[in-house]
């Protein structure tokens, strides 16, 4: 499945050069008396190697939580997997692998059975046990925020110190991948018994440990020496808040910053040019679309949402946001997944927008509305938008920028009317349920849809283990989504990086997952 997967994606574009960036320290050209050539040479060079212990990397958004059970934000998710690991995880390929399981094995439908890799220490030197397990994976029952990947366990039943079962309440076809999201990471019991402050001191059994949250600037991180898979090549992480796209490009140019996240998509064909810098620009499983409160009018409207459907043309967006950086989503549930289908979705049809407008029994007057856009690349697209939406249906748009963490609260607590946002996931499924089960609600389905149809099929596919099965429910969960229109789906963003070429062992999935442990400069 996983290869079928991959030649669906568009084709990968990875420029990877040759020639790196040099470090060096500053110098006053003052000369310190009877120092010879070969010691200058040598003290630059060891300040060299001093500078390689060092990744900086540059990233568009600050995240609002370094816990894991408190946030659902990829900007969290990118410090969470430095200071924490799952019972699993998935690899670049999107196949699931054993994290901190040593070994496996399912008993019955119900009954899953377990076992921990011996000898793991927490940062703060304590053991992991199964008790750990038990109290982590239970306190992401209980949080709202990342609930929704806990659902498809009931109970942790220890056997002992290192052997583990969870109890199901029947087949569970997305355990072992809930089981790698962050909110179920592992940290340790007496901890979360304690009420200790996570986001202010995160311990976990991760490769990385935080030094500093100065917040609105940088986190900065240090290797864990004791990590139980050897200590990371790279001995510091920094990352630095640059909101502005163009700040990132420049800071990476002169050597400020290593690795960009967000890349600024105008910047691409630029940063390929040049020598020291490496571009990677793969299709990806990110979905991006304008999400509405569908509980407040006008978006309570389904004709008026297919409206909104059919008067924005995604290519524009695409050129204008993301520089060609991406393709055109139509159907709800993006078609890179098997079963998927734009069968019955609303595509790009300017007279047909009026058609649905005027079948709403709206005016464009009373149709006007507000739209957060929480980065650059979301302000480009919302402009698209806004001049597409006043065009075809004479309906006034505003746009309002806002910092990622104050979006993410307002979105999530249905304080709003409409917002750019976006979805990785790495199955069908895990995004059905993220963004459209009711249970979500208050969480990542921000559009707030509560239907009783997508949630008995969600469900549905939730207990099906046979694959062909479960892509038939997808495509019928897909044309009722498509004709129920919650949202207005936009693009699949590629994934796009630039980094100093020096850097080996650069990886990233198609959910955008990326090991920074297994990263390391070059000679």
């Amino acid at each position: 499945m996983k290869k079928n997967f991959m030649r669906a994606l568009a084709p990968v574009l990875v420029c990877s050069m040759a020639l790196g960036l040099t470090a060096c320290g500053s110098n006053s050209g003052e000369t310190v008396a009877g120092e010879t050539k070969a010691a200058q040479e040598a003290e630059q060079g060891e300040a060299a190697a001093s500078a390689r212990d060092t990744l900086v990397i540059a990233t568009a958004n600050e995240t609002s939580s370094l816990t894991t059970n408190l946030h659902n934000a990829t900007a969290g998710d990118y410090m969470n997997e430095l200071t924490h690991n799952g019972l699993f995880l998935l690899d670049e390929n999107l196949e699931i692998q054993p994290d901190l399981v040593e070994s496996y094995e399912t008993l019955s439908d119900t009954e899953w059975k377990f076992k921990l890799i011996e000898g793991v220490k927490f940062h703060n030197g304590a053991e992991l046990t199964t008790k750990d397990v038990k109290a982590s994976l239970m306190q992401a029952k209980n949080s709202p925020e990342v609930a929704q990947f806990a659902q498809s366990f009931k109970e942790i039943e220890i056997i002992d110190d290192y052997n583990f079962k969870i109890i199901t309440d029947g087949p569970q076809a997305q355990l072992l991948n809930d089981l790698t999201h962050h909110g179920n990471y592992i940290l340790p019991a007496d901890l979360i018994e304690s009420g200790h402050d996570f986001n202010k001191e995160p311990i976990g059994t991760g490769p990385y440990t935080l030094v500093e949250w100065s917040k609105g600037e940088s986190v900065s991180f240090t290797a864990n020496p004791n990590y139980f898979k050897g200590e990371a090549p790279i001995k510091n992480i920094i990352w630095k808040i640059i909101p502005e796209g163009s700040s990132r490009t420049m800071a990476l140019e002169s050597g400020e910053v290593d690795l960009i996240v967000e890349v600024e998509t105008t910047d691409v064909t630029r940063l390929k040019d040049n020598s020291s810098v490496a571009v990677y620009d793969e299709a990806s499983t990110h979905l991006n679309f304008m999400m509405i409160n569908t509980e407040k009018a006008p978006f309570n409207n389904a004709d008026f949402r297919k409206a909104m459907c059919a008067a924005i043309d995604r290519d524009a967006i695409i050129q204008v946001a993301l520089n060609g950086g991406g393709s055109p989503c139509y159907s709800q549930l993006p078609t890179c997944f098997p079963g998927t289908t734009d069968e019955g979705a609303t595509t790009y049809d300017p007279e047909q927008a009026k058609a649905y407008l005027a079948a709403s029994g709206l005016s464009a007057a009373e149709c006007g509305f507000s739209l957060i856009c929480s980065d650059d690349t979301k302000l480009r697209a919302g402009q698209v938008i806004q001049s597409c939406l006043k065009e075809a249906l004479g309906v006034d748009v505003a746009l309002e920028s806002m910092d990622l963490a104050t979006y993410l609260d307002q979105t999530a607590s249905g304080d709003y009317q409409a917002a750019i946002g976006g979805f990785t996931s790495d199955t069908v499924l895990s995004l059905a349920k993220g963004i459209f089960h009711s249970s979500a609600i208050n969480a990542s389905n921000k559009t707030r849809t509560n239907d009783p149809k997508v949630d008995a099929l969600i469900d549905e596919m939730l207990v099906t283990v046979d694959q062909a099965k479960s892509a038939e429910l997808a495509t019928e969960l897909a044309k009722y989504l498509n004709e129920l229109c919650p949202q207005v789906p936009l693009y699949l963003k590629n994934n796009t990086r630039a980094y100093n070429a020096d850097l080996q062992g650069f990886n990233c999935g198609a959910s955008g997952g990326t090991s920074y442990y297994n990263m390391s400069w070059g000679n």
